[in-house]
């Protein structure tokens, strides 16, 4: 149809090819948007279902491609190998190694990204520069929708905060301008490079204005990126985001300008001691001044810290399984404080779901042998060498992964899927850049029979993977929007149609501790203490928090099984001794059971505790406690 053969070369890609590259730009400015309401943890959950369906069907679609296609060959990059090897070490981990591994919606979308990263490595090298400005656009609606935020135009997802974007909090969203803003500033730095690689050779003059519309495109999207950005970082007052940031945006000017390499140049050596003296005392400072700044964040994030060694010291080899910190975690903070009493730290301490270091909770989850396994991809992200057109496609991939590595070290960046994706993104770059990628298989030639009888296997295999996928997904989107209507009613005060929601539900996330710590709640309140009990007890094997200790206590308080209520609220106590709820329902439990004494000493406990912040509540408590005395 087009007379110029590099115009109709580009537009008219191979069909799986030119579907694919759009349905993946769709998907990477969709999913860091959506925040559907009928679903639990909306801002996680919805995400996590639609990237799943979304994987599904690109599947499903790859199919009919896969089997068509005609591979001679099989490149692999060092990249490529060590990803596998800790894949299949941590499936191998979790359901060899463990003797429990839940629900985990970590992992499903674990899987769902090794499929997107294959589907990632199969594309050609030019289309990435599209996949980052896809990116890029993500990252300029989602600081848009922060200003409209801060401006009052919309709601947060979080009661405490006014800015959370479509996370559940200003951390994560942080983290994900974080992740974008290299990538935005990498490209304008490098654009007229970048234009180079992705401009067409056109010839007929009918077509010139592709070309225009090309460059203003790898001109103005990054540059709106880097402005959108910057205008609304501040106000999420992350100081992992700052530092990254900054970390990332001096090695970024540096690769492109040369300016500190330039200047030492010129300089002396021991003038050049002195600037290397200057630096390492001004990144000292800034990281003690941002140590200041949240002085209360920061001493609570060095304490979960200290909790963690004592897991990794006991389990040091393979862990405690992936996504299981949680279940783990809160029981080890609960033997700290049960040794040591109310020590200082009780003040920062608090329910812990994530350890605020992704390397800490890599060893708390994968041990010694899964950390060796990251160190190789690490190793082999930083050798991975490229040739000399994709130098700047190479440095913008490795430099965009370092803020994600700042972040991790004081935040949960893999516990957020929408920066789990640009890592498979960038990772996959990385990959595909390698030049020295081996091939690892070549084909052999089979007679046609066979041949047919093999594809005919394979098609039905696939498709078979296909449907269960796609019912079991469909089963869990099911259950979620049942657990939501659940919470729905409790927050009404209707446990019996709450219940009821929760029973639907139950088949397909009775592993999930967070789902099960919600039902038990809701039966303890309602009175059916044998079940709640039952329910809680499973929770307990998955997820671990205040919530579920003096839920169970409450439940086991009911049945007058006194000596279990006293446990369960003791220890919901020494999780987190800094909050007066625990402790008065113990003295409450002392009261009802007529241990008079007990009750006695819990209440002026109580009364001589250090307040936090301040509340209503506490004031009601102290008062309870003065009755119990007097």
């Amino acid at each position: 149809m087009f007379r110029d053969k590099t115009v109709s070369t580009f537009l008219c890609l191979e069909t799986k090819q030119f579907l694919t590259i759009l349905l993946l730009i769709v998907l990477l400015v969709a999913i860091p948007q959506i925040n559907l309401t009928d679903y639990p943890q909306s801002t996680i959950t919805s995400k996590f279902i639609v990237i799943i369906y979304s994987c599904i069907g690109l599947f499903g679609f790859s199919i009919f491609w896969i089997l068509k296609s005609k591979v001679t060959h099989l490149s692999l990059s060092n990249i490529d190998l060590v990803l596998v090897v800790l894949v299949i070490y941590i499936v191998i981990n979790r359901y060899l190694f463990q003797t429990d591994y839940g629900f985990s919606i970590r992992f499903i979308e674990l899987l769902g990204l090794v499929f997107l990263y294959v589907i990632f490595r199969t594309i050609n090298v030019k289309l990435f520069y599209w996949l980052l400005l896809a990116i890029v656009t993500s990252g300029i609606i989602q600081a848009i929708y922060g200003n409209l935020q801060l401006l009052g135009y919309y709601p947060s997802n979080h009661l405490g905060f006014k800015l959370t974007g479509s996370f559940f909090n200003p951390g994560p969203y942080a983290g994900f301008l974080v992740s974008v803003f290299p990538i935005a500033l990498g490209l304008y730095l490098f654009r007229e490079k970048v234009i180079s690689h992705v401009r067409i050779d056109i010839k007929n003059k009918s077509f010139l204005h592709l070309n225009t519309i090309i460059k203003h495109a790898v001109r103005y999207i990054p540059l709106i990126g880097i402005i959108s950005i910057i205008l609304v970082i501040p106000a999420t007052q992350s100081r992992a985001s700052w530092l990254a940031i900054i970390i990332s945006s001096s090695l970024m000017f540096e690769q492109r300008y040369k300016i500190l390499n330039k200047l030492f140049n010129r300089l002396s050596k021991l003038k050049q001691v002195v600037l290397e003296t200057s630096i390492i005392l001004i990144i000292g400072i800034s990281l003690l001044g941002v140590y200041h700044f949240k002085k209360g964040s920061s001493d609570g994030r060095l304490f979960i810290w200290k909790v963690s060694t004592k897991m990794i010291n006991d389990n040091p080899l393979f862990g405690v399984g992936f996504d299981r910190f949680k279940a783990h975690y809160m029981n080890y903070q609960a033997n700290y404080f049960s040794e040591h009493g109310e020590t200082q730290e009780a003040l920062v301490a608090d329910n812990t779901y994530y350890a605020f270091n992704e390397f800490i909770q890599f060893i708390t989850e994968q041990g010694v042998f899964g950390f060796i396994i990251l160190i190789l991809i690490l190793y082999f992200i930083i050798r991975t060498p490229a040739r000399k057109e994709n130098k700047y496609l190479n440095i913008i991939f490795k430099i965009n992964l370092l803020p994600i590595g700042v972040f991790a070290f004081f935040s949960y960046p893999m516990e957020i899927l929408p920066i789990k994706l640009i890592m498979v993104v960038l990772l996959s770059g990385l990959a595909l850049l390698d030049q020295n990628k081996i091939k690892r298989f070549q084909t052999f030639k089979i007679n046609t029979s066979i041949k047919l009888a093999l594809k005919t296997s394979i098609l039905v295999g696939l498709l078979l993977i296909t449907v269960f996928s796609f019912n079991h997904v469909n089963r869990l989107d099911t259950s979620f929007k049942n657990w939501k209507l659940a919470q729905n009613n409790y927050q009404y005060g209707d446990y019996k149609s709450a219940i009821q929601e929760y029973e639907e539900a139950y088949p397909e996330l009775k592993n999930n501790g967070e789902f099960l710590m919600n039902y038990g709640k809701a039966l303890s309140i309602y009175k059916q203490d044998k079940k709640a009990i039952e329910i809680l007890e499973q929770a307990k094997r998955h997820l671990n928090t205040t919530i579920i200790e003096t839920a169970i206590g409450d439940a086991y308080k009911s049945s007058k099984k006194y000596k279990k209520a006293e446990f369960a609220y003791t220890k919901a106590y020494n999780m987190v001794p800094v909050r007066f709820y625990p402790v008065y329902l113990l003295a409450k439990l002392y009261d009802e059971s007529n241990q008079k004494e007990k009750a006695i000493d819990i209440a002026n406990k109580v009364l001589q505790k250090e307040i936090k912040v301040p509340s209503t509540a506490i004031k009601e408590i102290q008062l309870e406690m003065k009755k119990i005395i007097n």
